[in-house]
């Protein structure tokens, strides 16, 4: 984090009341993306006439998909599925350089290639997750495993199951606890991030913000994009009391919360961009990265 963050300008209250109807902001209820949103929750006033609507990933990719929502954190394997229809909103993601602690593979054998043959089971939260558990799977160590998707309940998935995917805060919890699970011992637990990093030697991006294309002017004329990067400011420089409520709510040491708080990135970068691009053009067959339109590039076409 850079010193710039805490100088950042207030943010300052929109009037889009001139709308045809008002700007649907779609917010994740994850720790990772708290220091992007915890301004803009605490003071309805900072976005009078725009609706926050509250859900997991795959909720928000599908409500922008459908028009329910303009702008949301999404997965980003859901935003390279739709670059046709979604705009990229600049400086904005979240991203883990080294480790993430917030997705996981709990598995009973400690080498991945073991998975071969096995089955994994999936949480139903995350698509781009999922679409790097298969890479890493099929593509670095060669396992050709089963896959199932379950609710995210460790004991549940791992009863059943050679390997279990868990991600959020959920994930962070029970890397915390590294708890014996299902009757059994204590699983290995891979981190997807360090993985990657090992793999590609680049960042990985699990989200990114993106709009509808439809509705680029609208959010323009809203001030909706600055008012998330003023929030992404401050949250940034109060980290340690966006900790501290996590660790309360989330039954966490605050220097835990604290740290992974820390390890994330949220300004998507050049190497943050060759990461997402790497990735895209790997999960999704016929993505091409010519595609992608950014928000700000849209609006002054």
């Amino acid at each position: 984090m850079t010193a710039s963050h805490s100088s950042s300008p207030a943010i300052h209250s929109l009037d889009i009341r001139s709308l045809q109807r008002p700007v649907r902001l779609g917010v994740i209820d994850y720790l990772n993306v708290a220091p992007v949103y915890d301004a803009l929750r605490r003071d309805g006033s900072l976005l009078p006439g725009v609706e926050l609507v509250a859900g997991v990933p795959s909720a928000m990719n599908a409500a922008l998909l459908a028009g329910e929502i303009d702008l949301s954190n999404v997965s980003s394997v859901a935003f390279g599925q739709h670059a046709d229809e979604w705009l990229l909103v600049p400086g904005l993601s979240v991203a883990a350089q080294e480790k993430v602690e917030s997705v996981l593979l709990f598995s009973w054998h400690a080498d991945w290639r073991a998975l071969d043959g096995g089955s994994i089971a999936l949480s139903s939260d995350s698509a781009t997750s999922v679409a790097l558990v298969k890479l890493l799977s099929e593509v670095r160590y060669g396992a050709r495993p089963h896959y199932v998707t379950m609710a995210p309940h460790l004991d549940a998935m791992l009863a059943e199951h050679d390997a279990a995917l868990l991600i959020g805060d959920v994930a962070l919890v029970e890397g915390q606890k590294r708890r014996e699970v299902a009757g059994r011992e204590r699983p290995y637990v891979f981190d997807l991030a360090t993985e990657w990093r090992a793999w590609a030697g680049l960042p990985f991006v699990f989200a990114v913000w993106a709009a509808r294309a439809d509705r680029a002017r609208e959010i323009a004329s809203s001030g909706i994009v600055r008012a998330l990067h003023e929030s992404k400011w401050r949250g940034l420089a109060d980290l340690e009391r966006i900790a501290a409520e996590a660790a309360q709510q989330l039954v966490l040491p605050e220097d835990v919360c604290l740290r992974y708080l820390r390890l994330l990135e949220y300004d998507l970068g050049e190497r943050d961009l060759e990461g997402l691009r790497r990735f895209l053009e790997m999960a999704i067959p016929g993505f091409r990265w010519s595609a992608v339109r950014f928000l700000s590039e849209s609006i002054e076409e």
